[in-house]
């Protein structure tokens, strides 16, 4: 007789943990931001502790494990300098392993994984317009940068911008502006190793408040005192 789903996937725990991290440490991101041995312990911590709630929600069939479990999750991981997007990229990256595991698409992993992902959508408000907003917005902003870039870039550039923006809602949805000024200030040391060339940093931020415009009023406000706050870190 097969084991239930929930003993499948804890036994095949530390795969998936450490498949999940090498495809995250691919972004040069995580290592930067929390210094390569601690990023590897709190990125195996964090990824362990997916991999636990999902076993615990396929034992009790509660696919709401996963949602309680990724709210209370975000507000930690917004407090140690990561977005919503980052998490999102998290269990994106955790399916994946799943997937090469066995667990595809429709397997109740998956479905619960989906759940989660889900869960990270705000449920109303500013916050809730702009993350829904983002893909337009981004691909907007990238259409009027794309002469500082080769047609190969353009890709990556669409996906960093749709970091900011997801920096820029969890500031719009915490009512506090320096989670985005704090993290302009770090960024901006942070983004040649994106290699983009001579596109500079403050003309991305510059061409988000662009896009953002009447739609986003409040957002494209709270970005430009980001923005004020980057530029006193020059002097």
């Amino acid at each position: 007789m097969e084991p239930p789903l929930s003993r499948q996937v804890e036994a095949r725990a530390d795969v998936l943990v450490q498949s999940t991290l090498e495809a995250l440490h691919q972004d040069p991101f995580w290592e930067a931001r929390e210094g390569a041995e601690r990023a590897r312990l709190l990125g195996t911590e964090d990824v362990r502790a997916h991999v636990r709630h999902l076993v615990q929600s396929l034992d009790a069939h509660q696919p709401s494990i996963m949602e309680s479990y990724v709210h209370s999750l975000r507000a930690l991981r917004i407090s140690r300098g990561l977005s919503t997007l980052h998490l999102d990229t998290h269990f994106a990256r955790l399916s994946a392993a799943l997937e090469a595991q066995g667990f595809g698409p429709g397997t109740e992993p998956q479905e619960y994984v989906r759940v989660a992902r889900e869960a990270l959508h705000y449920p109303s408000g500013l916050a809730r317009r702009l993350q829904e907003d983002a893909p337009e917005l981004s691909h907007a902003a990238t259409s009027r940068l794309r002469f500082y870039l080769t047609p190969e870039d353009l890709p990556r550039l669409e996906e960093e911008l749709r970091l900011q923006l997801s920096y820029l809602a969890d500031a719009l949805d915490e009512g506090r502006p320096e989670v985005m000024a704090d993290h302009v200030r770090w960024y901006v040391g942070f983004w040649p190793r994106r290699g983009f060339g001579l596109l500079a940093f403050t003309t991305v931020l510059g061409m988000l408040k662009a896009v953002l415009a009447s739609r986003h009023p409040q957002a494209r406000l709270l970005l430009a005192t980001a923005g004020v706050s980057w530029e006193e870190t020059r002097s």
